[in-house]
């Protein structure tokens, strides 16, 4: 019994002498709340180099503030108060936790900088990296090497990252690669701002976005997007916004404008500033194109002002174009192959003709409305209502001198983005 109360008491007597020494007369007084202990197994008070330290061994607790701090071995700089932490380090302030298996915590700063194995949990998200600092009184943290944000809809990786906790907001830099957990969308680049509370993203600097569908066939048919700036909202919405210099390419279909706007939730993607659409052979531009996908595959396309198609009209002359104008076109797409073009307002259409595999001339039609059917990939039926005027061109007069006979507005479009079997893209200029 003596024994045991002897034991008590000198663990009292420790903790006593712990706190005179923690706060020695020489030390200044700080401005802000001191460091304390709680706990420890073991203290040893020394002097290194003419500096004043404190050894603490085996379940150590401290607290400055509303931060507390456990680990297994601590040594504390009396002058410049930071104790050096090692072993299950854990720093809590409220809702807040950080881990590591190392770390070191500054108490004029209230900061730890931490290394091996770091995470920082919050309510709204988990970050987990090599090195992180985490500021307390700032709600701020930064991460560094292989740093993972995961939040409700999406996890980020990358080389470094800062973390916002009061706005939930984190900016993330180099190879940075954004997976969204319901759509199967990835976005690429190398500078990152993410709102978790706004469900928002913006890639800059080189982004690159994929999403890959199944179709029930099985058929594996991705969806990748190229441009200057992306823009990604993951609420109900699913919009994508890609600006500036942007190039698509899914399956058959390939594109390039200026802005693309696309709704995941509702498969419209809308293409405006200089829009051009090629699917298969056929070439599409316009002032505006919508296309509407129908499990991931394109059903409809339609072209608004200046609307104008192109198309080849046969393998050994490739020169000779047909060619659509007018001010509405709509395509219709089925099994991955066109099957109906309606033109509305101003509509012309120019088609070369042939007799076997010999040109045969061309014949120029227009009126107010054109339909024109498909059979095989090659127009079928063609329909003209109001106003119809045509002429037919023999073979005499076109030979040669075929590009005369083009529509105005006329442009065969060389720089279709193509991607390549290796993954990386394949930009003809």
């Amino acid at each position: 019994m003596i024994a045991e109360r002897l034991k008590i008491f000198c663990r009292y007597m420790i903790a006593v002498v712990f706190t005179v020494q923690l706060f020695p007369p020489s030390v200044p007084a700080q401005s802000k709340s001191p460091i304390l202990l709680d706990y420890a197994d073991e203290f040893l008070g020394k002097r290194v180099n003419g500096e004043d330290l404190q050894e603490l061994n085996g379940h150590v607790r401290l607290r400055q503030g509303n931060v507390r701090v456990w680990c297994d071995r601590a040594i504390r700089f009396l002058v410049r108060d930071e104790v050096e932490l090692m072993g299950n380090v854990k720093v809590v302030r409220d809702t807040v936790t950080l881990t590591a298996r190392h770390g070191r915590w500054f108490g004029n700063d209230r900061k730890a900088v931490c290394d091996g194995a770091v995470q920082l949990t919050t309510s709204h998200v988990v970050l987990t990296a090599d090195f992180g600092d985490y500021f307390t009184e700032e709600s701020r943290a930064i991460f560094r090497n292989h740093v993972v944000v995961k939040d409700a809809s999406s996890t980020i990786f990358c080389d470094a990252l800062t973390y916002y906790e009061k706005r939930r907001e984190s900016i993330a830099v180099q190879n940075v690669r954004v997976e969204n957990h319901e759509n199967n969308l990835v976005l690429y680049g190398n500078h990152l701002i993410h709102s978790d509370s706004l469900q928002y993203s913006k890639m800059t600097e080189q982004p690159y976005v994929v999403q890959i569908d199944t179709a029930s066939s099985g058929e594996i048919d991705t969806l990748e997007v190229r441009s200057s700036t992306m823009e990604s909202y993951n609420d109900s919405t699913g919009r994508l916004f890609a600006s500036d210099s942007v190039a698509i390419v899914k399956g058959k279909l390939a594109a390039r404008c200026a802005l693309a706007k696309y709704y995941r939730s509702r498969g419209i993607m809308d293409l405006n500033e200089e829009p051009v659409v090629w699917y298969d052979d056929n070439q599409l531009t316009g002032d505006s194109i919508s296309l509407a996908l129908e499990n991931g595959k394109l059903s409809r396309a339609y072209v608004r002002g200046r609307a104008f198609a192109v198309s080849p009209s046969d393998s050994l002359y490739p020169l000779r174009c047909n060619q659509l104008s007018g001010q509405r076109m709509t395509f219709a797409f089925s099994d991955s192959k066109l099957r109906r073009v309606d033109v509305e307002q101003n509509s012309i259409s120019l088609y070369f003709l042939y007799d076997g595999r010999d040109p045969n001339g061309a014949n120029k039609t227009s009126g107010d409305f054109i339909s024109m059917t498909f059979a095989g990939g090659k127009p079928d039926i063609i329909r003209v209502r109001k106003g119809v005027e045509g002429s037919y061109y023999p073979e005499n007069m076109v030979g040669k001198e075929h590009g005369k006979y083009n529509l105005d507005g006329f442009r065969l479009r060389l720089n279709r983005p193509q991607r390549a079997m290796n993954g990386l893209w394949k930009l003809k200029t």
